[in-house]
């Protein structure tokens, strides 16, 4: 195979020198001697150094699958409190049947790129490429060794989960947690360090190459118009190939793994090229990979915590806006549909509320059971705009609420008995610590601070004044006049009592009704607080006027109302 592609390469070669002069017969010679420099070079890349990259990138994708695989049956175990029914159970053993195959493929893998590698180093041609070689080599029997353990680590994890011993099991993942990152890392590095080392032996190619050409065209000067035109000929086709793949492993480099280098022969290059796009094809699916793993953290996190040296250090307390929102009688809802029914509107509804969220630039804390819970906060977004952009994200997530609504026959299968879904949003701002917060085995990027509370608080008390949207002083103050809200009360959270507000909407788009409601509203709740019942009776009812179901008038006319009205203790 070797001699067929050598001669393919010195058959042309041979052209360019037969039509030479008896004269250019020893430059000739000369130039072949060159060209099957690069002719070596290109075999030990497209036979040996290539296809070991592509096998380590097939190990790392293969790692990646099994990891993945691992971290499901810990996830069920953990959700189940190792209560697994028979449906759980299946879901479990095939599971651990993928996580054992995937194993298998990976000690495979590990020992197919070993007996490559033992085979190039006998078979390379440059010293440079035995070196390289000779170097993966270890390198591939240390992944060989650290992935047996690893996998051993892992069964006996699962074995322990399986006896419900969740304590051991628990430990047994945080001392594992470091010894997989490294893993991972040293799969990356010597994958990195392979491709970096077939781009630079591609430019070098490219460079003896161009040294020959350029002897090749002045000496070819000399000689008759066929040589020279049968020259450049070759030179065109030679030169095309490499440079095409010296210019695609660049933008690679750049990050672009959007390219494809076209095969037009059957030569070294065209199998250099062939094995150059599977490479691509390898390294494109670990980025998808990378991607599904995104889901669970938010890119933007990622890309902070991997640009500071110390990820740690990056925690520090800063002015943000916390929402927190909870899905109403959740509880109601959850005993009228089955558990599949459920976690079906469940992950649906929180599709459709992360929407605005990302859309605004929020980044997404948690999701604890029904409830959302987000923040805005540089370096994610402007200083200045935290609370705009919150606020902005509360008022569509009713848009979203609309769109669930009418998708729930569809959802849940059913028509008639559907449940009743709405949502009640707290927003809050303040100083809160957000950061890289944890042991040093596991971190999670998190916000810490009262205002986290506040933000809960002002959902429930969503529930007594009747309405959706509730914010504290702070957060209307940072918004300024890009919203329209109104103040529904008073609450001492922590020391003096400070106004709450409703949000109503965005300035210059809402409803003319609202701000009519909110004037009068304003109004009602200046003369309750001046101790005027009467008045204050009429004043409210006027509000219900404007809308009837309004939820804080109808409160306060209760209050007043009420028989037990006196004894009443609240701080307004």
């Amino acid at each position: 195979m070797q001699s067929r592609f050598s001669l393919s390469i010195g058959t042309k070669i041979f052209g360019i020198a037969s039509s030479m002069l008896g004269l250019l017969l020893g430059v000739a010679y000369l130039n072949h001697v060159r060209i099957r420099q690069v002719n070596y070079e290109l075999i030990d890349i497209a036979y040996y150094l290539a296809p070991l990259t592509e096998d380590i990138a097939n190990i790392n994708v293969h790692v990646l699958e099994e990891e993945i695989h691992f971290e499901r049956m810990v996830r069920y175990y953990t959700i189940s409190n190792n209560k697994i029914d028979g449906i759980g159970s299946a879901k479990v053993n095939a599971e651990e049947e993928a996580f054992k195959e995937r194993g298998e493929r990976v000690k495979q893998d590990i020992a197919i790129a070993i007996a490559l590698a033992d085979k190039a180093a006998q078979a390379a041609h440059t010293p440079e490429d035995i070196l390289e070689i000779a170097r993966i080599r270890p390198l591939l029997e240390v992944l060989a060794s650290e992935h047996q353990n690893l996998h051993h680590y892992s069964l006996d994890i699962i074995d322990r989960l399986k006896a419900s011993d969740q304590e051991a099991a628990t430990l047994l993942i945080d001392q594992i947690t470091d010894f997989k990152d490294d893993f991972d890392r040293r799969i990356q590095d010597t994958l990195f360090e392979l491709t970096a080392f077939i781009e630079q032996s591609a430019k070098h190619a490219q460079a003896t190459e161009q040294r020959t050409l350029n002897l090749s065209f002045w000496l070819t000067g000399l000689a008759s118009g066929i040589g020279l035109l049968f020259s450049a000929w070759v030179t065109a086709g030679l030169v095309r190939p490499v440079r095409r793949l010296v210019n695609n492993t660049e933008k690679i480099e750049q990050g672009n793994l959007n390219v494809e280098v076209p095969v037009y022969s059957s030569d070294e290059i065209g199998q250099l090229t062939e094995s150059f796009n599977h490479m691509v094809s390898k390294i494109r699916e670990k980025e998808q990979l990378k991607a599904t793993f995104g889901q669970y953290v938010d890119p933007r996190i990622v890309e902070t915590l991997l640009g500071q040296p110390n990820p740690t250090e990056g925690s520090q307390r800063q002015m943000m806006t916390l929402f927190f929102s909870d899905m109403a009688n959740f509880s109601r809802i959850s005993e009228l549909l089955t558990p599949t029914g459920l976690v079906t509107l469940i992950n649906r509804y929180f599709t459709l509320a992360s929407a605005p969220i990302k859309e605004h630039h929020g980044v997404i804390n948690q999701f604890v059971g029904d409830a959302v819970s987000a923040f805005w906060a540089p370096p994610f977004v402007d200083p200045a705009d935290h609370a705009k952009l919150a606020c902005y994200a509360a008022l569509e997530q009713f848009d979203q609420l609309t769109k669930l609504r009418r998708s729930l026959p569809d959802l849940l299968g059913i028509r008639k008995g559907l449940p009743e879904i709405n949502i009640r949003i707290g927003l809050a701002s303040g100083e809160a610590l957000a950061g890289n917060i944890g042991s040093e085995q596991s971190k999670s990027y998190t916000v810490i601070g009262p205002v986290t509370q506040l933000a809960e608080k002002l959902e429930t008390l969503n529930k007594v004044y009747g309405t959706r949207i509730l914010m504290t002083a702070k957060t209307r103050e940072l918004a300024g006049n890009t919203i329209e809200v109104r103040e529904i009360d008073r609450i001492a959270f922590a020391g003096e009592p400070e106004p709450i507000y409703e949000l109503l909407g965005i300035a210059g788009s809402t409803d003319h009704k609202l701000i009519l409601l909110r004037d009068c509203f304003q109004t009602a709740l200046e003369v309750y607080r001046n101790m005027s019942g009467e008045e204050a009776i009429s004043r409210f009812q006027a509000c219900l006027d404007i809308v009837p179901d309004d939820g804080p008038s109808t409160y306060y006319l209760n209050l007043i109302t009420s028989s037990s009205s006196s004894k009443h203790v609240h701080i307004r």
